[in-house]
């Protein structure tokens, strides 16, 4: 029988993203740390993300694999350095397992309807709205300009990007600044035609609703919750 990924909806995402963001901030066992990464992996995977959570997985175990390496020789220096950068790194990543399931298979119009649900000031969302439509273009915009410096034969390596700093502030730097301004005023223009600063209530096209597979999610967070609670 084929599987058909979930759709989550993006408030129960927004709930994955607080809760690894207070995972960052307190202490976590290392069952409890496993039990949290093997849950967001399955989040991926439910939404049809497999090679992500594979990836993660495969970080996640490698990360813990080098820690227990270096915890074999304490004490020396460097192994103190690599030990604080693998802890470091296996910390940050619930967070970005959790990003990661939260932007994908999710429009930016969706998440603006989800926040537009929760009843957050427009202040606050029309400078969301302009920001998630930014980063985008700015990431398409810096491919366009390595291309347009590869075909013109300007450091075609990201090494020699290294090894001539000037020459890469002037060839991508500058020209990314000033797209990015540009940029921002189209998007802050196009906000404002389509009236996201009016304080009336908007319509929207998606029609969100919390459905079985996000209070299963929120319920399993919360459980989560609970555990580290008692236990700490």
């Amino acid at each position: 029988m084929k599987m058909y990924p979930v759709h989550f909806d993006p408030r129960s995402k927004l709930c994955v993203i607080v809760i690894a963001s207070v995972a960052l901030m307190v202490e976590l066992s290392l069952p409890f740390e496993v039990a949290l990464i093997g849950l967001f992996a399955f989040f991926l995977i439910a939404s049809g993300y497999m090679k992500k959570a594979v990836v993660f997985l495969g970080v996640f175990l490698g990360l813990l694999w080098a820690n227990q390496l270096v915890l074999a020789t304490p004490g020396h220096p460097i192994a103190v350095l690599i030990d604080f950068l693998m802890v470091g790194n296996r910390r940050l990543l619930p967070t970005i397992m959790a990003a990661s399931f939260a932007l994908s298979g999710t429009k930016v119009s969706e998440w603006l309807a989800a926040l537009q649900k929760l009843h957050l000031p427009m202040q606050l969302i029309v400078p969301l709205a302009v920001l998630f439509r930014f980063f985008p273009m700015a990431i398409q915009e810096i491919s366009h300009i390595r291309q347009a410096m590869k075909f013109r034969g300007i450091a075609t390596t990201p090494w020699q990007l290294i090894r001539h700093p000037l020459q890469s502030m002037e060839y991508v730097i500058i020209p990314l600044l000033l797209s990015a301004e540009e940029t921002s005023l189209n998007l802050s223009a196009t906000a404002l035609v389509r009236g996201l600063a009016n304080p009336k209530k908007h319509t929207s096209v998606h029609e969100l609703q919390l459905k079985g597979p996000d209070y299963a999610l929120m319920g399993s967070l919360l459980g989560c919750l609970v555990v580290r609670m008692w236990i700490g």
